[in-house]
């Protein structure tokens, strides 16, 4: 009777344990199935230096910390803006910049109950500028951008920026800020990558020039005469989407915004160790092959706000160091003098992220 006992108690004890592993089991298929069958929120990215931090969703298991399942798309820069447009049927969500934003969003917009939306800023790009090879094109540094008889100098030669671009606004608000009339200078319509080799054989006496251009102008001679950060005319960056997608997806792209700050605090606290990732998606996928230090000088050129709460104290505030209110007026003043745009664009209003 007493092995009887023990043998009925032994059989009692793996029946639980067997009861309880089945439990387990049919609780993690359970949630499994829930999080296969919640919707993705898909997103669509180009691959830049600085969009690309936000691969690090996956190793750093962000997904499950906010219950939300993203799906990152790359594309082209150009193909980002057409895509979220297409309300959801190619991405929800994408990257954009505010110029090109103000620029087409009228347009757009244009008798639609569903319009594009600049949801919220992510990060600033300020590190665009102008080069020479000519010894004659005077340098203008922070302080001289008043000295107007120094901005004439300056503007009496040929100088290559591609129409409505970032860096065209940038002449027409120096023009503006000296007294001179934008509509008469010799702005010849010039893409970057043109504008240097058009520099370098004195076709032009300056050139436009992004982080690629600055670089390669160095290494051959050349030398900046106008930075943009110096101007404080920047771009600001941050996700694009439908009314209708906002709607249907709100807590999903708030979350996706918490997780671009959380990627970006990583990167940006060991840019050495933790950039790896950042670095192989580049290297498969971006035509700009990067090296650590490539990458770290590339980076150097933007500035990242690590937090909503930075975010909204340097660029959403009025005050802000980079407050996107003061690039609109910038950006909507050249669209309006210039008759880019037969309306003023309406500034963006942000959403709400706690």
């Amino acid at each position: 009777n007493y092995l009887e006992k023990i043998n009925l108690l032994e059989d009692m004890r793996v029946s639980k344990i067997a009861l309880l592993l089945g439990l387990i089991f049919c609780f993690a298929s359970f949630f499994s199935c829930q999080k296969k069958n919640e919707e993705v929120l898909s997103v669509a990215i180009s691959p830049y230096q600085d969009i690309a931090m936000i691969v690090n969703i996956e190793n750093l298991g962000l997904e499950n910390r906010y219950n939300t399942n993203v799906k990152l798309v790359t594309l082209s820069w150009e193909d980002i803006l057409p895509a979220v447009a297409s309300t959801g049927r190619t991405v929800d969500v994408g990257f954009g910049g505010l110029a090109e934003y103000l620029t087409k969003v009228n347009n757009i917009n244009e008798g639609s109950d569903d319009p594009l939306l600049f949801v919220y800023p992510l990060y600033i790009y300020r590190g665009g500028g102008f080069i020479s090879f000519s010894d004659n094109v005077p340098v203008l540094s922070e302080q001289d951008l008043s000295d107007s008889s120094l901005v004439m100098r300056f503007f009496e030669n040929n100088i290559g920026a591609q129409k409505s671009s970032l860096y065209d606004m940038l002449l027409f608000n120096l023009a503006r800020n000296n007294g001179v009339d934008y509509k008469k200078l010799r702005i010849i319509d010039t893409p970057m990558d043109l504008g240097l080799l058009a520099t370098q054989n004195g076709d032009l006496d300056i050139a436009s020039a992004g982080l690629t251009q600055i670089s390669e102008a160095k290494k051959q001679g050349g030398r900046i005469v106008l930075n943009m950060d110096d101007m404080g005319f920047a771009d600001v960056t941050g996700l694009i989407c439908k009314k209708s997608v906002y709607e249907e997806k709100q807590r999903q792209i708030v979350n996706l915004i918490k997780m671009w700050f959380d990627c970006v605090d990583y990167v940006l606290t060991d840019i050495d160790k933790n950039s790896v990732f950042s670095l192989k998606y580049l290297d498969q996928n971006a035509a700009t092959k990067y090296t650590l230090d490539g990458y770290k000088s590339a980076l150097s050129i933007e500035y990242f706000p690590r937090s909503v709460d930075e975010m909204r104290e340097n660029v959403i505030s009025d005050k802000g160091l980079y407050s996107y209110k003061k690039i609109s007026e910038y950006v909507i003043n050249y669209l309006l003098v210039n008759d880019f745009v037969d309306k003023r664009p309406a500034v963006p209003e942000f959403i709400e992220v706690k």
